[in-house]
């Protein structure tokens, strides 16, 4: 498998294993992806990189399903820590 650039993912649509839209990459960390779906009170997921399987056709796709994802739900994703009440 070639190595990903995860940078290059940032604000690409991201697909789960069977083909559900799952939000968009917002940011990243040393160890996850953050992704946002939703405009107004989005939902946020902090999904490990090792789920990510490849980037194609502007597309980033996940080997979970959007069941499983939900399981990475975050109400504030880890870039929003200083902020937290």
């Amino acid at each position: 498998m070639n190595k990903i650039d995860f940078i290059q993912l940032i604000t690409k649509e991201v697909l789960t294993n069977d083909k559900e839209h799952t939000g968009h990459v917002d940011g990243l960390d040393d160890t996850y992806i953050i992704v946002k779906d939703g405009l107004i009170d989005p939902n946020y997921y902090k999904i490990p990189r090792k789920y990510v399987i490849s980037y194609q056709d502007g597309k980033v796709l996940l080997n979970i399903s959007k069941r499983e994802v939900k399981q990475f739900e975050q109400k504030y994703p880890g870039y929003f820590k200083g902020t937290q009440a």
